[in-house]
């Protein structure tokens, strides 16, 4: 599938998702031709939670929390102007893991949601 793919699109299909720790589990339900396909995908991508890397060892977090306090005072530091908004979050992976399994469905104009094409 080469098209963008919104939620609102994909909404009539989520039947369940369960989110455990990073791994997020979507079954997706074609009420038309009763199929469900299940997909993962992984939380962390999407968010700044992935961009953090933990520094390991005692003088590891020494020095990245001298290095903030430095960042700070020398204007250098950026506060995260956005907030986290973990429902955005769980909707791109939920868009993510359709993605994964797009290739089995096909928009419908009658039903205006995907279908199951086989």
């Amino acid at each position: 599938m080469k098209e963008t793919v919104t939620y609102d699109q994909i909404h009539p299909l989520v039947q369940y998702v369960e989110i455990a720790s990073d791994v997020v589990q979507c079954h997706f339900h074609c009420p038309v031709k009763s199929k469900k396909i299940v997909a993962i995908t992984r939380l962390t991508r999407f968010g700044d939670r992935a961009q953090h890397v933990p520094v390991p060892g005692t003088i590891g977090r020494i020095k990245a929390s001298a290095l903030n306090q430095y960042k700070k005072y020398f204007g250098r530091y950026e506060e995260p102007t956005e907030v986290e908004d973990p429902e955005v979050d769980k909707e791109n992976a939920i868009v993510h893991a359709f993605g994964k399994i797009s290739e089995r469905f096909v928009w419908s104009e009658t039903h205006k949601h995907f279908i199951y094409k086989f």
